[in-house]
C-alpha cells in the first residue's frame, strides 16, 4: 500500500506552501482589520489632484478645481490650477506678485491660511488694497519647473514682482509625482493589487524603494548631465571665486548638489532665462532663499550653497532675499513643522519669510493707483 511521507520533497513544499497561504491570510485579515489600503491612500489625491502636463517642461501641473488631503492638508486647487487667491489673467491695476516655488511655497502640512503667500497679502492688504499675492507653488517641482511654469502661464497674469521661493533641493531635479500617479494606473489594472491590501503593501513598500533609486539614477552626475544637455552655461576655469565656493561645499545634502558644475550650470542657465524674461516682460525677480532647518548660532553647514545661490542670481541681475539669520534668531528647530522635518518651516516660519518679503516690497516698489 502506498503511503504518503510527509518529510518529503512534496510534503515540504506542501507544508510550505499552506504556512505561506496561512500568513498571507493572517497578513490581509489584519490589514483589511486595521483599514489599511495602500491603493486608496496613493489614489485618493495624486491621481484627482495632478495631471501630466502638455509642456515636458513641466512634466506636471495640478488639475484646476481638484480638492483632497494634499501634502499632509486640506487642500483647493482653483479653477485656473494653483493654491488660493485666483487672480484674472492679463493688466492688474495695482501691483501684482507672483510666487513660484515647490512644496514649501504650496504651503505642505499647512491650511492655506498659514502659507506665506496668503500671509503677504493679509499684511499687504492693511497698507493698500491694490496688491495681489498669486501662490504658483507645486510640491516637488525644481528650479526649471517653476520657470517653464512662469513661461507658459505666470506671464499671462503680467506680474509686477516674481518671488522664485527657492529650496536647496531645487538645483536637482523634480520629485516623482507624475510617476506615482502612473504606478496608481497600473495599480488598478492588476486584479491581484485591486483585491488584496497586504499584495498593495508590498508592492507599494517595492516601488518606493524604486522611485528612490530612480530619484538618485537622475541626479547621478553623468545622467543629470546628459538629461540637461543644452541646459547648462559652463562655468569659466577664471571664476575662481565660485571654483572656491563649489571645492568647500560640503558633502553632506543638499549641499552636496553644489558641488559639480553641471548642476550650477544648469541653476545658471534658470536664471539667466528668468533675468532675459523679467527684462522682456518687465517685472522684477527676488529669489528668497529657505535655509535647511539645522543648525545653530553660527554652526549653519550649507551657508556655502546660499553663497553659490546668491552669486548666480547677482551674476544674472536678480535680487536675492535671505532669511537665514531670521530663521537661526527663532531657533530652526521651533520652526519645523515636524522634528524630522528638515524642509519645511511651520506657520511661525511663513510668518517671518512673510513679513520679510512685505518689508522688501515696500522698499522696492509702491503701487500706484493710476497704474
Amino acid at each position: 500500500m502506498w503511503k504518503y511521507d510527509i518529510r518529503g520533497p512534496i510534503g515540504n513544499l506542501c507544508l510550505t506552501f499552506i504556512c505561506l497561504t496561512i500568513i498571507f491570510g493572517v497578513g490581509e485579515l489584519g490589514l483589511r482589520v486595521i483599514g489599511s489600503e495602500e491603493l486608496r491612500k496613493l489614489e485618493s489625491w495624486r491621481q484627482v489632484t495632478f495631471q501630466p502636463s502638455l509642456n515636458p517642461d513641466i512634466r506636471y501641473e495640478f488639475v484646476p478645481g481638484a480638492s483632497g488631503y494634499i501634502w499632509g492638508t486640506q487642500a483647493e486647487i482653483n479653477a485656473r490650477g494653483y493654491r488660493g487667491r485666483m487672480g484674472a489673467p492679463g493688466f492688474f491695476p495695482g501691483f501684482r506678485i507672483l510666487v513660484l516655488g515647490d512644496s514649501i511655497t504650496f504651503g505642505t502640512f499647512l491650511p492655506l491660511e498659514a502659507t506665506y503667500a496668503y500671509q503677504m497679502q493679509e499684511i499687504l492688504d492693511k497698507s493698500a488694497s491694490e496688491y495681489e499675492v498669486l501662490n504658483f507653488g507645486v510640491g516637488g517641482y525644481d528650479i526649471l519647473q517653476e520657470l517653464a511654469l512662469l513661461e507658459s502661464r505666470g506671464l499671462t497674469y503680467k506680474p509686477d514682482l516674481v518671488v522664485v521661493g527657492f529650496c536647496l533641493n531645487d538645483a536637482g531635479i523634480g520629485g516623482p509625482n507624475i510617476e506615482y500617479v502612473e504606478r496608481i494606473k497600473q495599480y488598478k489594472s492588476n486584479l491581484l493589487l485591486r483585491s488584496s491590501r497586504l499584495a498593495q503593501l508590498i508592492i507599494n513598500r517595492i516601488d518606493r524603494i524604486r522611485l528612490r533609486l530612480w530619484m538618485w539614477e537622475k541626479n547621478r552626475l553623468e545622467v543629470f548631465a546628459k538629461d540637461h544637455e543644452g541646459r547648462i552655461i559652463p562655468i569659466g576655469e577664471d571664476e575662481r571665486e565660485l571654483h572656491e565656493l563649489i571645492r568647500k561645499v560640503p558633502e553632506d545634502h543638499p549641499s552636496n548638489l553644489y558641488r559639480d558644475e553641471p548642476r550650477v550650470g544648469r541653476l545658471r542657465y534658470a536664471f539667466a532665462r528668468l533675468a532675459t524674461l523679467a527684462e522682456r516682460e518687465q517685472f522684477s525677480v527676488v529669489v528668497l532663499i529657505f535655509p535647511w532647518l539645522v543648525g545653530h548660532a553660527n554652526s549653519y553647514p550649507h551657508q556655502l550653497a546660499h553663497e553659490i545661490v546668491k552669486l548666480e542670481a547677482r551674476r544674472a541681475g536678480l535680487d536675492t532675499l535671505e532669511v537665514l539669520q531670521d530663521f537661526m534668531d527663532a531657533g530652526m528647530d521651533s520652526l519645523r513643522i515636524k522634528k524630522t522635518d528638515l524642509i519645511h518651516p511651520n506657520e511661525r516660519g511663513h510668518r517671518i519669510v512673510a513679513e520679510k518679503l512685505v518689508r522688501y516690497v515696500h522698499g522696492k516698489r509702491q503701487p500706484t493707483i493710476s497704474k
